[in-house]
């Protein structure tokens, strides 16, 4: 059954998904820390609030991934802020992340782009992840 985007049940497949793969685990052997993911408002796309996926990721595994508040976010080193449409997007696997991010589809909010372009190969992973997830949109999508 599918889950609605970045939801607490969201999170949870995610993480799990984040852990089922072995190109994730080789590409972020070396990473340490969490990314927050925020999507924007958007009333009329069913989204009346902004909501944060936070994953907590350790050298290769997703220790968890949870819905989350705004205080929450801050402790991340990490923030990619997008719209609706343009996670959509980035799920559907037509927008690449690295791409987004440079282009300005995805703001990086908080971190910095050069610490994070030696992982572009596990960003990518976390959002082939992503993409595995069984994902619902509100209606109006």
């Amino acid at each position: 059954m599918p889950a609605e985007i970045f939801t607490a049940e969201w999170a949870t497949l995610w993480s799990d998904a984040i852990n089922g793969n072995a190109e994730y685990k080789k590409a972020a052997a070396k990473w340490e820390g969490a990314i927050g993911m925020i999507m924007t408002a958007d009333g009329d796309m069913g989204i009346p609030a902004e909501r944060i996926v936070i994953a907590d990721l350790w050298h290769g595994d997703c220790r968890k991934a949870w819905s989350a508040t705004a205080a929450e976010l801050e402790e991340a080193p990490y923030h990619i802020k997008a719209n609706p449409s343009t996670w959509k997007s980035v799920l559907a696997g037509k927008t690449d992340p690295i791409v987004g991010l440079m282009g300005g589809k995805l703001k990086l909010a908080k971190g910095s782009l050069f610490a994070l372009l030696p992982y572009a190969k596990a960003a990518k992973e976390l959002v082939s992840s992503a993409i595995a997830v069984d994902t619902s949109y509100p209606d109006g999508w």
